[in-house]
């Protein structure tokens, strides 16, 4: 494992800054006859040599979050790519919204200056929407989409078969384990995406955030990531041996360990996975729900 920019061929890891650990990701840029930049959030000042250096024909955003997308300003005459159930999150600010699950949040005026000021979000019509199974020609170097939904509704992972590449996005292997956070996130729909990539033929996988280059061990790493979903709710099992409700229950601070800040922000991430996995519970008979309380059943 390695965070210093390396090359494969035309493909470059970027690192990012900071160790690559939220607000910052690992980027890919595609040199070759058609160049791409894949994940624009890794360093500011090397993104910005890259734009200026250069013509960049693509922009391709992994998914719509604000770490991977930070800098798409940079990049503005070029074609942005993305999948196709997120292309309407791309041109609707509103849109974006409510698939992320703050449209109707009490702290609008917060995440609004988060998301637009600090990170640059703006609108803007992808040029093409990609689908499962889709190859990208950028010239010598080709790219498979593979639709892995679950982190977000849309997010997608690619293989370069050819250099045995597989950019795993924000899939990230962390001990953290995986963000089912926003509000068309989901648990059943991770652990799918994490087994179809754990499936796929590879000799290096390349993370969004922090591990960057692994080159070994990537089974058990997916397999401690997908572990810590169990961890969580063996956690919030044992609350429930007294009734809780929700708001009860994120106080407990289950996914993040403690209360932290800014608290519009880590709330967002922990009431949404806690109520996907009491959703999952419920839906087991694990749990029941009486007068807005959860216990267990």
């Amino acid at each position: 494992m390695t965070m210093d920019i390396r090359r494969f061929g035309n493909i470059v890891f970027i690192p990012g800054s900071g160790g690559a650990r939220y607000p910052h990701c690992n980027s890919l840029f595609i040199d070759d006859e058609v160049k791409a930049v894949i994940d624009p959030g890794s360093d500011e000042a090397c993104l910005r040599d890259l734009a200026a250096g250069r013509r960049i024909d693509v922009l391709l955003d992994t998914h719509y979050h604000e770490d991977h997308t930070a800098f798409n300003h940079l990049f503005a005459d070029a074609a942005l790519w993305v999948h196709e159930a997120e292309a309407p999150c791309h041109r609707s600010y509103r849109t974006f919204l409510e698939h992320y699950g703050l449209a109707e949040t009490p702290y609008r005026k917060e995440w609004d200056e988060f998301l637009i000021g600090k990170f640059h979000w703006r609108e803007r019509t992808p040029a093409r929407a990609l689908k499962d199974g889709d190859i990208l020609d950028f010239g010598r170097t080709r790219a498979e989409v593979i639709h892995t939904p679950g982190h977000t509704i849309g997010h997608i992972c690619l293989h370069f078969a050819d250099e045995g590449i597989l950019f795993l996005a924000d899939y990230d292997l962390t001990p953290f384990g995986p963000w089912y956070g926003d509000y068309c996130s989901g648990i059943e729909q991770t652990i799918h995406s994490m087994n179809r990539l754990l499936a796929i033929p590879a000799r290096v996988w390349i993370t969004g955030h922090q591990l960057g280059i692994v080159e070994e061990g990537f089974e058990g790493l997916a397999e401690a990531y997908i572990d810590a979903i169990d961890r969580r709710e063996a956690k919030l099992l044992d609350a429930l041996e007294s009734p809780l409700s929700l708001d009860e229950i994120v106080e407990r601070w289950i996914i993040y360990g403690r209360q932290r800040e800014p608290r519009y922000f880590f709330e967002l991430g922990e009431r949404e996975m806690m109520r996907k996995h009491l959703e999952r519970l419920v839906a087991s008979g694990r749990v029941a729900k009486k007068n807005g309380r959860y216990a267990l059943a």
